[in-house]
């Protein structure tokens, strides 16, 4: 068995089971179709160089060269905001690591550790780029340039992808706000769900491309 090392991301899908249990209840397929629409992405992604598994609410990507890595990149920031454009936030993490997957097996350190970012670190809806990948561009030589050009973003020593930018900044905005009006009647007292929303208002209002004009969606704590 020879393993090679390659980046993977591996990215949740948040309110996977509350969505399935909503298209249950209702008899309908929505969720179904939103998934079909968002993962559409993937449709113009060259499968030589990238692999992509879609199993129930997790995604995984893998990408096997350096030079590659600035599109690997740019499709992550894609997927995350044709999952919003769906109603849906994503949570991931990307690590680079070793990793054997021939027919029906699969080994690999590099998923392994994608998933403990993803679980343990990610958190809110955001992807997360493992330390080591960092260190190693900063370290590295005839490595692409990843620095200077907005890709990534950091808060309290975690490194993640920026999806925001000058272009896309209100329609960030808007589809994170429709995802809100959603889903807020049904995450009173479930903080957990609210503090997602709530870190991604900040993570947009604290962009270099924020709009001032517009207000934040979520109100701020009031008197009871």
């Amino acid at each position: 068995m020879s393993l090679s090392h390659v980046y993977t991301a591996l990215i949740d899908i948040l309110a996977y089971r509350y969505r399935l249990e909503s298209d249950q209840k209702n008899g309908r397929l929505d969720f179904k179709e939103d998934l079909e629409q968002a993962l559409k992405v993937f449709d113009t992604v060259n499968d030589a160089i990238y692999r992509v598994q879609a199993i129930s609410d997790t995604i995984i990507i893998t990408c096997s060269e350096h030079n590659h890595f600035p599109e690997f990149i740019a499709i992550l920031k894609k997927v995350f905001i044709e999952f919003l454009k769906r109603g849906l936030f994503i949570r991931g993490g990307i690590a680079y690591s070793r990793h054997f997957q021939s027919g029906r097996l699969t080994y690999s350190h590099s998923i392994a550790k994608a998933y403990e970012l993803e679980s343990k670190i990610a958190i809110y809806p955001r992807i997360v780029v493992d330390r080591n990948i960092i260190e190693m561009y900063l370290g590295g030589s005839g490595m692409p340039d990843m620095f200077g050009k907005s890709f990534f973003l950091k808060q309290n020593g975690v490194t993640f992808l920026n999806v925001i930018d000058d272009e896309n900044w209100t329609l960030v905005h808007g589809l994170a706000k429709n995802i809100y009006e959603t889903d807020k009647n049904h995450m009173v007292e479930n903080e957990n769900a609210f503090l997602k929303h709530l870190w991604f208002q900040e993570c947009i209002f604290s962009s270099k491309s924020r709009v001032m004009s517009f207000d934040r969606y979520i109100e701020g704590i009031t008197e009871s």
